[in-house]
């Protein structure tokens, strides 16, 4: 209660106790220290009242902290070994195997050349010979078959020639050599080999020419 709130009790106090002694029978009046007593004790009371009255401050409420979470821990994937990785790419891999040889039998012969054995050939000069060869066995001849010098004169020739198609039974193929005739005159002669892809030769031929 404010100072003039105090202030404006008093005088209401007095003035009612002033016109009480004036209305009401006469009696003994007050000693002043009765009045101040009596009015202190009243302004007491006002105050027990005004404070009960009061409402109390309204606490603010206090939000308790949220727990800070922890960041997310990234997850590494360690990838696991492929599965089903050609061999090809492995370290160590094993290389293309040769073809497995075919069922039957590995056989041919020599039918022609051109130039025909016996030819005249210039000396150091070049020249192609097409040489004829038939398959007188079970087994096709595949691209894998070719003919290789064997001994003889090379003459300069490629020493394995791979068959330019397929040849099978009973049929021929024609392939061509190309030769360097020697310098010296004189009988010269290079033998060559029919061989199959696991590199067995089974057909024996030639080529004889005389050198002018």
């Amino acid at each position: 209660m404010t100072k003039l709130k105090l202030t404006k009790l008093w005088l209401g106090l007095s003035v009612a106790v002033l016109a009480l002694s004036a209305c009401g029978p006469r009696v003994s009046t007050p000693s002043p220290d009765q009045m101040k007593t009596a009015i202190v004790e009243t302004i007491s009371v006002q105050l027990t009242r005004t404070e009960i009255a009061r409402p109390s401050d309204t606490p603010t409420p206090t939000h308790a902290p949220t727990a800070t979470q922890a960041p997310p821990t990234a997850t590494i994937f360690v990838p696991t070994a492929a599965v089903g990785l050609p061999t090809s790419i492995l370290p160590g891999a094993a290389t293309a195997t040769k073809p497995p040889a075919q069922s039957g039998t590995d056989a041919g012969v020599w039918t022609r050349s051109d130039p025909a054995d016996g030819a005249n050939i210039t000396a150091g000069g070049k020249f192609k010979v097409v040489v004829t060869l038939m398959n007188t066995g079970t087994t096709t001849w595949t691209t894998n078959y070719y003919i290789v010098h064997t001994d003889g004169a090379s003459m300069g020739a490629t020493g394995k020639i791979k068959m330019p198609y397929e040849v099978p039974p009973n049929m021929s193929v024609q392939l061509t050599i190309e030769f360097t005739a020697p310098d010296s005159t004189g009988t010269v002669r290079s033998n060559w080999m029919i061989v199959n892809p696991n590199d067995v030769g089974f057909a024996v031929f030639w080529f004889e020419y005389n050198i002018i």
